[in-house]
């Protein structure tokens, strides 16, 4: 509930720009007459600062407005988010409007919106400038579609929640509002998604009290401890993870009382009901409930208290339910009795005149792991500033940190970075679409991560080939793979014929076939770096 008597003591100075908090009449620091930062209600076409151009609300929280707005010095689109009006002039309510920003400023994941900046304008009044995420939330599609999704797509929007939540939770942050409303999906797809609105994130411990808000949470997402004003951790965010799940499965969450307190009281009293209670049992892929309820514990101490060992978790159980789909599609369609229909041919005739067949790729072969090398280039810019390698390298220590540490939690070998260089591999484990899927995956966010890097301006190429059982090389035989990547200035990730076998729906460009040796012959390919 709100406070509808929120105390007007945010006071700002127009020549230091500094905000104060009381009854203070003048600027300690020069003199100047304070002012009480007035309440912004903002419409489209209202500029701001002669920087950003409002063009339409896009949200409001429960604290603060998003417009879509314009900025002039960037030249982008981007997501403002101001404090309401009732906000404006309490000081409570800037500090946690700050510690929003604060937060959010210290996570860099591909799947948790950006922030560009936090700032004040002219009369004081605090706006966080964020990337535009495009889409549309988890409970806007399962509106339109009525329903649930299906338990695949289910898992993969799961897998991007997870791998959000692991960045938050490294970085020291819980979000404590995972819900439908707030992890955005691309329109017509289900990747890659984006956690946004991290108004009442805060750090893990006890839950930050404020004289403007008193629930803080949605009840229907609210763990047993957010609801008694208990410590918070991400196990926190966990049990809401599957408060989420059960919306992505059924259409609905957990528990649907009307009331916020009757929900409240669900959540500290009532047992989770079991999926199955909800759904049929066998729509439900093997382990999956399993998987579930232990997100749903009322004492925080019987959850997992990984966000990683989760995900990696609901890879396992993914992996079985793909797997039954390829077999289901490679079930023969022919009827029994289709080998009477059947007529030999004659041979062809053998003649001493045919060219000689060109030698071509096998894909018999499995897959043992699936290697990446990856480059960073620094692009051209205006500022004319050339960064060397041990710089890039660091720049690459510092932003990639949680991919890479992402990758080694599931067993992959990562070497570097290394100048500009970073070396990759991931077993398959018999798993080679899903392995793939993963690495590709893994390189999609690795290059969002380093397109928000203002300064210097980064681009990543990278070739992704199959390691054969037995072959003892690493990448192409007899091929560089530097060379590899300059096949194509217009693309970023070469793969190979056997990569390009089990890499989805990417899209696929055919480059070059390349001879490797006297008798081998590599097809090389450009993918997309999502899914389409």
């Amino acid at each position: 509930m709100k406070n509808s008597h929120l105390q007007p003591d945010l006071l700002f100075c127009k020549q230091c720009r500094r905000h104060f908090r009381g009854k203070r009449r003048e600027c300690p620091t020069d003199g100047t007459e304070l002012e009480l930062v007035t309440a912004f209600l903002g419409q489209a076409g209202d500029e701001l600062d002669d920087r950003y151009v409002l063009i339409e609300q896009i949200g409001v929280g429960g604290m603060g407005t998003v417009f879509l707005a314009h900025d002039k010095i960037a030249d982008r689109d981007v997501a403002l988010k101001l404090l309401r009006a009732e906000y404006a002039s309490n000081a409570s309510s800037a500090q946690r409007f700050f510690q929003e920003a604060k937060l959010l400023r210290q996570i860099h994941h591909a799947a948790v919106v950006g922030l560009h900046r936090f700032s004040r304008t002219e009369s004081g009044m605090l706006l966080i400038d964020m990337e535009l995420v495009q889409g549309e939330s988890v409970r806007d599609r399962i509106l339109a579609m009525g329903r649930g999704f299906d338990p695949l797509s289910a898992m993969i929007i799961l897998d991007h929640l997870l791998a959000a939540l692991a960045a938050c939770h490294d970085a020291g942050v819980v979000h404590c509002d995972v819900k439908p409303e707030n992890f955005m999906l691309p329109k017509g797809a289900i990747v890659p998604g984006k956690l946004v609105d991290f108004g009442v994130a805060q750090a893990p411990g006890p839950v930050v009290q404020s004289s403007d808000v008193g629930v803080i949470g949605t009840p229907a997402y609210m763990s047993p401890e957010q609801v008694r004003g208990g410590p918070v951790d991400a196990r926190t965010d966990l049990y809401l993870v599957g408060c989420v799940t059960y919306e992505l499965m059924t259409g609905e969450p957990p528990f649907t009382s009307q009331s916020a307190y009757e929900l409240c009281q669900d959540q500290l009293f009532t047992a989770a009901p079991l999926l199955s209670s909800r759904m049929p049992a066998d729509q439900i892929p093997a382990g999956f409930e399993a998987w579930l309820m232990p997100l749903l514990a009322k004492d925080p101490a019987q959850r997992p208290s990984s966000a990683r060992t989760v995900r990696e978790q609901l890879r396992v159980i993914r992996h079985e339910v793909r797997r039954q789909i390829e077999d289901e599609r490679r079930a023969p369609v022919r009827p029994p009795s289709a080998s009477l229909l059947r007529r030999d041919l004659p041979a062809p005739a053998v003649t001493t005149q045919a060219a000689p067949t060109p030698p071509q790729p096998r894909l018999d072969k499995e897959i043992e792991a699936v290697r990446a090398l990856i480059e960073v280039r620094q692009t051209v810019t205006g500022s004319g500033m050339l960064y060397g390698p041990e710089a890039i390298e660091q720049i690459l220590r510092h932003v990639l940190q949680g991919p890479l540490a992402e990758l080694r939690d599931i067993g992959a070998d990562v070497g570097g970075p290394v100048g500009p260089h970073v070396d990759i591999r991931l077993a398959c484990n018999g798993d080679e679409r899903g392995a793939i899927s993963h690495l590709l995956d893994t390189l999609g966010a690795i290059s969002a991560h380093l397109g928000r890097i203002p300064e210097p301006r980064l681009e990543m190429r990278a070739a992704v080939v199959g390691d054969l059982p037995g072959n003892g090389l690493t990448f192409v035989p007899a091929l560089d793979p530097l060379a590899l990547m300059d096949l194509s200035p217009l693309t970023q990730v070469r793969v190979d014929e056997h990569v390009a076998r089990w890499a989805g729906r990417r899209a696929l460009v055919k480059l070059a076939a390349l001879t490797s040796g006297p008798d081998t012959q590599t097809v090389i390919y450009a993918a997309s770096l999502n899914a389409a």
